[in-house]
């Protein structure tokens, strides 16, 4: 009998997992950023310490930038599925390469998704004395107007540049290869393009200095005052343009694990220090937990996939 018993719970034991018996042990949590220094990296280490705190755990940062993200995104997929690695998300730009054709080694589907830390609309942008007033005059140039790209033609704002100017009729051009946000927007700014499409959370710091001038945000009701949006320009459903900067583990990740991480973003995200910060900086947060995130990025992935022919074709040759 006493054989019988040490056996049983031995198995108890066993069945429980070791992921789930005492996460998070001594070992770091590695939050991997599929980006260089930017939007993506201040969030992480900013919400880092927060989270250190919060779960009593060691949470390291680390940009593993390469291939529009890709390579950070294969990272924590291939990982083990014991909370000891997670990353940052761009949503829908991580979508795109499998929309478009591309192959690519994550199943966005098969994720853990864990929370939303913030959603920033899109806004279109030119240069503060470009003489380009409206969205229809940027549309009748009597040329294609140009946008500046980061990296590839599948970043998130190329590919609402294409959807809008496509399934609007207007001529365009993107001209790719800014190695970053900031660049790509520098870009409008030396008059190198005509205009850009960025988040609005990013475009602000240069709207406030006068460098850049906007002709619409992606909003169903405008943020900045005497700015038009998309809607009262009669295309409602290109509210659905914006970035989302999404928290998720590789697949299997256990369920209690993926609960404690969603509270502690959560709880990291309401703090009074982490609040001033993301208003000194313009980084807003828009915090979802771990239900409502796959909520979100399943309708979202949905309004991609509408696309999708059209950006297959409007890609096709340009990759």
């Amino acid at each position: 009998m006493k054989l019988l018993r040490y056996v049983f719970l031995t198995l108890l034991v066993l069945g429980m997992g070791p992921a789930t018996a005492a996460w998070p042990d001594d070992k770091p949590i590695k939050f991997i950023i599929p980006f260089g220094p930017g939007g993506f990296d201040a969030y992480a280490r900013t919400l880092a310490p927060a989270l250190e705190k919060i779960l009593g755990a060691v949470v390291v940062p680390e940009n593993v930038p390469g291939a529009g993200g890709r390579i950070g995104a294969n990272t924590v997929y291939r990982a083990r599925p014991d909370g000891y690695t997670i990353g940052l998300w761009s949503m829908p730009g991580m979508t795109m390469p499998a929309i478009v054709g591309e192959r690519v080694r994550y199943d966005l589907n098969k994720l853990s998704w864990i929370a939303q830390l913030s959603y920033d609309a899109y806004a279109l942008a030119v240069k503060a004395d470009s003489p380009i007033r409206t969205l229809e005059e940027l549309c009748n140039l009597g040329r294609p107007a140009t946008f500046s790209g980061q990296g590839g033609f599948t970043e998130t704002a190329s590919i609402a540049t294409v959807i809008m100017m496509a399934e609007l009729g207007c001529p365009y051009k993107i001209v790719t290869g800014y190695q970053s946000s900031g660049q790509a927007t520098l870009a409008v700014m030396r008059g190198d393009v005509d205009a850009r499409v960025n988040p609005l959370g990013s475009l602000m710091p240069y709207i406030k200095s006068g460098d850049v001038r906007l002709l619409l945000t992606f909003e169903r009701e405008t943020s900045v005052p005497d700015v038009p949006t998309i809607a009262e320009l009669g295309h409602a459903d290109y509210v659905n343009f914006g970035l989302a900067r999404v928290v998720a583990g590789p697949p299997g990740l256990p369920d209690d694990i993926r609960d404690r991480l969603s509270g502690a973003f959560a709880e990291a995200m309401q703090s009074e220090k982490l609040l001033e910060w993301s208003q000194k900086t313009n980084n807003p947060f828009a915090p979802l937990d771990s239900q409502q995130t796959v909520s979100a990025m399943q309708e979202m992935m949905r309004f991609y996939e509408n696309y999708g022919e059209l950006l297959r074709t409007e890609f096709k040759g340009k990759r």
